[in-house]
């Protein structure tokens, strides 16, 4: 049976506003808007809610409070910033992020290109035009590499493009027409400005096709140089729409979907601007797990757009009346613009919203949240084996100052991380520091066990390093009769950061390019988190034989020395050195220690 609280309803206006609700202690545990106050408000109490959630909720409502607002776009503003501010038990929130980035064509004199991080509404640090957002500030880098190859604009700050006496680095690999030193005049580097607009706006095809009749007009007139150029800008701004282009989709464009996990919801957010496909995007919404998708996503449009007009389509895979929902927040949020929001049945909208669920599903499983498979596939893909690995190895040495040389080897199947196949290796009689004798010295070990049947052999196999170290790897794989065995050599980087790995593939031979996936690759992040665990694994060995190392000493070897004796030992000649420096005969003066245990102990320290 329903109870309804005991509220006096008959008060409340029939005005637009925000009410929040409140428990009996005072605090807020729900805040939320509505075109009609008194109609949405006791929507609550008229009938039992369906949702478990929302029953929860409005059996502990003991006082409603009310703000009435000018309009529902107000009403809607407010919500979202009052939601912010106190974070309300039963609201659905999203995890804190930075602001989008952009990419800035600014207005003076020689624009330049830049990357900025920020609302590009109201105050804004460069004046300009803004271009976004972007998912990420990877996909602004990305694009601002291919319009500096392209169309040669500076990235310069106003300090050094004034005390330039002479054309800088870039102009010289061809990324910069030199404006600082009147390389190009002002006329043609506005014409170069207006093309990289056309660009971020999505006119590629018009561009092209005037490159294409300049370019012949110029070979015609034999001025073959710039016939040269425009060939060359030509390929390269080809081989960037090429991949990127898609029937029945416009220039620019969101998808978002909600992908739920036991844990929680992640909402993944394709971005297409200019014509391009800049990625996916993904957000962690928070006490969402048992709320309504129209919940979540009026949370999610409602702070991606509530500053930052939305693009001309937003994609939703939702249901239709969810759809619905949505059309009418947007219409509040940009009074006076068209926005088409839809939820795709077929073609490439609905492709193109597929791929970014399947993108955020191998991204979460690279991330050990649900099943391992998807980001095992994008492994396959990204290696361009033949099927997908079932189980991955990693192996890993460490050592204390190139002392106690330790290795481990840990495995990861499409459930997670396989414990029960962990080993670690105590590298005894390899040279100090020497990393290519330790890796072989401990897949030696690991392939004899693989051959006697103790351990299982893993379908790929990472090795911690570079070209020299898969060398070594590869020769101890064909010493057992490995040579099938996929290896793979995992190189940090310079900055030792994941997303700077190169990877290095044994199959391919020695004059292969390696592989760089960059950081928001699913497989590299599956790569990283495998091994990663074995250098953890391999590290707290290393520690544990550090502190075992503390505790004893080269003496604890030598028969006939016990705790005590190695204490009088320790004691007489002040420490462990003094005892390596002893003669014998000062051995034998020691107290307690006979001619043939001191013979035994000088030997032993000079080992």
């Amino acid at each position: 049976m329903w109870i309804e609280p005991p509220l006096d309803l008959s008060a409340i206006p029939r005005e637009p506003g925000v009410y929040r609700m409140c428990n009996g202690e005072g605090t807020v545990i729900y805040i939320g808007k509505a075109r009609n106050l008194v109609r949405r408000v006791s929507s609550y109490f008229q009938r039992m809610p369906e949702s478990p959630r929302t029953q929860a909720m409005v059996q502990q409502v003991r006082e409603i409070q009310l703000t009435v607002t000018a309009s529902e776009a107000e009403a809607l503003l407010l919500e979202h910033n009052l939601i912010k501010q106190i974070k309300p038990r039963y609201n659905v929130l999203l995890k804190d992020a930075k602001s989008y980035p952009w990419i800035v064509l600014t207005s003076e004199l020689f624009p330049r290109l830049l990357l900025y991080r920020g609302n590009h509404h109201g105050k804004r640090k460069h004046d300009g035009d803004y271009f976004g957002p972007f998912p990420n500030a990877g996909a602004v880098r990305q694009t601002l590499q291919v319009m500096q190859k392209v169309f040669a604009l500076r990235d310069c700050d106003e300090a050094t493009f004034r005390s330039r006496s002479r054309p800088c680095m870039q102009h010289q690999i061809g990324r910069c027409s030199a404006p600082c030193v009147n390389r190009v005049d002002q006329a043609a580097y506005r014409k170069q400005v207006e093309e990289a607009r056309q660009f971020l706006r999505g006119r590629s095809p018009k561009l092209l096709e005037a490159w294409q009749q300049e370019m012949e007009q110029a070979a015609a007139r034999m001025a073959f140089e710039r016939a040269a150029l425009l060939r060359d800008r030509i390929r390269m701004l080809r081989s960037v729409v090429s991949s990127e282009h898609a029937d029945d989709l416009p220039p620019d464009a969101d998808a978002i979907t909600l992908l739920r996990q036991s844990g929680g919801v992640l909402a993944a957010i394709g971005v297409r601007r200019g014509g391009r496909d800049l990625g996916v995007q993904t957000v962690e919404v928070k006490q969402a797990l048992d709320a309504e998708d129209s919940e979540v996503l009026h949370s999610l449009l409602l702070a991606r757009y509530h500053q930052e007009r939305p693009p001309a389509l937003i994609l939703l895979e939702a249901e239709p009346t969810t759809v619905e929902m949505m059309k009418d927040l947007i219409k509040v949020l940009v009074l006076g613009k068209t926005i088409r929001v839809e939820a795709p049945q077929r073609g490439a909208r609905l492709e193109w919203l597929a791929k970014v669920r399947h993108s955020a599903e191998r991204t979460l499983a690279a991330m050990g949240e649900g099943d391992q498979r998807p980001a095992f596939i994008a492994l396959a893909e990204l290696l361009g084996l033949d099927g997908v690995p079932e189980r991955i190895a990693a192996v890993d040495n460490a050592h204390l100052g190139g002392q106690q040389m330790v290795a481990a080897i840990t495995f990861a199947d499409h459930a997670g991380a396989e414990k029960k196949n962990y080993r670690h290796y105590r590298l005894q009689g390899v040279p100090p520091a020497d990393d290519y004798a330790a890796m072989a010295a401990v897949l030696d070990r690991f392939f004899r066990a693989i051959d006697e049947g103790v351990m299982p052999c893993p379908d790929l196999m990472l090795i911690d390093g570079g070209r020299g170290q898969l060398a070594v790897a590869k020769q101890a794989a064909a010493d057992h009769g490995l040579s099938q065995l996929k290896l793979v050599a995992v190189s940090k980087g310079a900055e030792r950061k994941v997303g700077n790995e190169q990877l290095w593939r044994a199959w391919l031979g020695s004059d292969q390019s390696p592989l760089s996936p960059g950081r928001h690759s699913p497989a590299l992040l599956l790569i990283a988190r495998v091994r990663d665990e074995a250098h953890r694994f391999a590290g707290r060995y290393m520690r544990k034989r550090k502190q075992q190392g503390m505790f004893t000493s080269a003496l604890d070897a030598i028969p006939g020395i016990g705790k005590q004796r190695r204490m009088q030992l320790l004691s007489h000649f002040g420490g462990i050195q003094g005892v390596r420096a002893a003669s014998r005969k000062q051995l034998v003066d020691a107290p307690g220690i006979a001619t043939k245990l001191a013979e035994a102990i000088f030997m032993a320290m000079r080992d």
